[in-house]
């Protein structure tokens, strides 16, 4: 089995070669997936540009975003030109103590936000030991998690899984080469 991941490796070398890079980025671009936490479902994280959202539900005009890292910021765009770029932010509010909450929905920007309690967290890739096929698993300081909540299954971080909103379904976001 080891030796099928080393030749599929060496097989798509050349491919994943020619993935995208946009101009100032950190490295090549890549679509999220989610794969939900117990079970074999992949679904593509697709992003409505009017209002910014993330979700799962293609009920709408939503469009898989091409992400990418620049200066330690995750950033997306929707065509191969990088302009417009969106700049990832995590849309929380106030508690009812006047604290700003440990969880709100993933969403993309351009421009800025006058929420005063939004985060523009620095997300991570972190490498898949088990499966190197499926790609990084973007994560935010490795604490917390996502999960897909409501009827559209927007995207929603929780620093703790009792945290927010509780029609949520737990997923993790994987990358995958654009090319």
């Amino acid at each position: 089995m080891k030796y099928l991941s080393a030749l599929l490796t060496l097989a798509l070398a050349p491919v994943l070669s020619l993935a995208l890079v946009f101009p100032g980025a950190d490295g090549p671009s890549f679509y999220l997936i989610a794969v939900s936490l117990g079970t074999s479902s992949v679904r593509p994280v697709l992003f409505d540009s009017s209002s910014g959202a993330v979700t799962l539900q293609d009920n709408g005009p939503k469009f898989p975003a091409q992400n990418y890292f620049q200066q330690g910021h995750l950033r997306c765009s929707l065509d191969r030109t990088g302009d417009p770029n969106y700049r990832a932010y995590i849309d929380t509010g106030f508690t009812g103590t006047g604290s700003c909450a440990t969880f709100g929905k993933l969403g993309y920007l351009e421009g800025s936000t006058t929420n005063k309690c939004a985060t523009y967290p620095k997300f991570q890739l972190q490498a898949n030991k088990e499966n190197a096929q499926l790609g990084s698993r973007l994560t935010i300081n490795h604490v917390g998690g996502f999960f897909a909540c409501g009827p559209d299954e927007e995207i929603w971080y929780k620093q703790n899984e009792w945290d927010g909103p509780t029609n949520c379904m737990p997923f993790d976001l994987y990358t995958v080469p654009v090319v």
